[in-house]
């Protein structure tokens, strides 16, 4: 017990002092159709789903590649069609149950 809590002090420390925080997208989409479209996506996800555009990392791409490790992966293809390239399904009903039900 004392070593688990000196150790987890020692974290602690570290990324305190090294000021890194390593951290994976919640939701990527990666637009290959216009900005305009791009922008349409984003403003659904905030307007409708009530996901604020903080936790949505939005990227022009000329190909969407599937070695993202994000928990939701979108593709706007460049006919206007969204594809799900990737979603955790466990996260996403345990944390995006918070944003769809401040909508009740």
């Amino acid at each position: 017990m004392k070593f688990q809590s000196s150790l987890m002090t020692a974290v602690t420390v570290f990324i305190l002092f090294t000021g890194a925080v390593f951290a994976r997208d919640i939701i990527l989409v990666e637009n290959l159709a216009t900005p305009f479209e791009g922008e349409a996506l984003l403003k659904i996800l905030q307007t409708k789903f009530n996901i604020p555009r903080k936790i949505i990392h939005y990227v022009k791409k000329q190909s969407c590649e599937k070695n993202s490790d994000a928990i939701m992966q979108l593709c706007l293809k460049a006919n206007g069609e969204m594809e799900i390239i990737k979603m955790n399904q466990y996260v996403m009903e345990q944390t995006m149950g918070v944003f769809l039900e401040a909508e009740e």
